[in-house]
């Protein structure tokens, strides 16, 4: 099994910040979790819908 390294700042890509934010406004809070920050070296399929 292939692992892969979270991204130094996911949240420099707009798509990213822009899910991120959204996670953010939907739990009342600043915190997101490794999952979310792994999946963001693909921004497409963070924006997926039915990720919530």
């Amino acid at each position: 099994m292939s692992t892969r390294a979270p991204l130094a700042d996911p949240e420099a890509d707009p798509r990213v910040k822009a899910v991120f934010d959204d996670i953010r406004e939907t739990r009342k809070s600043d915190f997101i979790n490794n999952m979310w920050r792994y999946l963001a070296f693909d921004p497409a399929l963070l924006e997926k819908p039915g990720r919530k």
